[in-house]
């Protein structure tokens, strides 16, 4: 089996990273992220001082982050080897990926636009409000996606047969990461501290976990296509199909014996 192009999408998660703490934090200087307590003076002066920066920063950003639909690609290919008819998980899992990818290209370009021109600096803290809240208090769709991918793991494992896409404990991380996701949904309700949108709980542990996550995924996923790669189709997939040729012509069977008793 030819796994050159699951191989790059499995390496656009390592690549997105690197490309996103260049463009967001090396570039743009948004990490530590400012404050939410900024008056629209200081927040006009910060964007205006660093404009050219941020700009740049940011199409950086919006490449590396376009590389998680790739990297989602990835996941769902290897998800519909699991055991255990995972496929609706899987269509999830892509699905939620690319909304991810949305939600951070939105505001990565409210920052982008936000350098323009000079706008009211009441305008600027919605702008700048707006594009916090995009970016850390919208923690459903990566919830979905770690749990939906946890759960078609423990599916796939769950009859302790030899040869699962993913190990077990790959489950239970992406749980973990679910539930570490969380806080940032409550960032509105806080102008500082570890609740708001650059404190401990809501940006960093997030961020942090977010890293720790795709890169340990990117391994398994590099793992598992390698081990698809030196062998044959895989065996899951192939008793998955017998199993519903098998219901489909039991299906059809029952309907013409349905057919021949019913009078013409």
């Amino acid at each position: 089996m030819n796994t050159t192009a699951q191989r790059i999408c499995a390496w656009s998660g390592i690549a997105c990273l690197v490309a996103f703490f260049a463009g967001f934090w090396v570039i743009a200087g948004f990490i530590p992220p400012p404050s939410p307590k900024l008056t629209g003076a200081q927040l006009g002066q910060l964007f205006t001082d660093n404009a050219v920066r941020i700009r740049i920063g940011m199409i950086v950003s919006v490449f590396a982050a376009a590389l998680l639909a790739s990297w989602s690609a990835a996941i769902t290919v290897l998800m519909l080897r699991m055991r255990g008819r995972v496929g609706a998980l899987a269509y999830t899992n892509l699905a939620v990926g690319a909304l991810f990818v949305l939600e951070f290209i939105i505001s990565l370009i409210i920052w982008e636009s936000m350098t323009y021109r000079a706008r009211d600096p009441q305008i600027l803290l919605a702008m700048n409000d707006t594009a916090w809240f995009l970016f850390v208090c919208i923690t459903s769709t990566p919830m979905l996606q770690t749990v939906a991918v946890g759960t078609a793991i423990f599916l796939d494992t769950r009859d302790g047969l030899p040869d699962p896409v993913f190990p077990r404990w790959a489950g239970y991380l992406n749980y973990w990461v679910a539930v570490l996701f969380t806080p940032g949904t409550i960032a509105v309700f806080f102008h500082d501290g570890p609740f708001a949108w650059n404190g401990l709980f809501t940006w960093y542990l997030p961020l942090t976990v977010f890293a720790i996550w795709m890169i340990t995924m990117s391994v398994l996923m590099l793992k598992a296509i390698g081990t698809s790669g030196a062998r044959p189709e895989s065996g899951s997939a192939q008793d998955d199909l017998a199993n519903q040729v098998q219901e489909l012509r039991a299906a059809v069977a029952r309907l013409a014996g349905e057919r021949k008793g019913v009078p013409l």
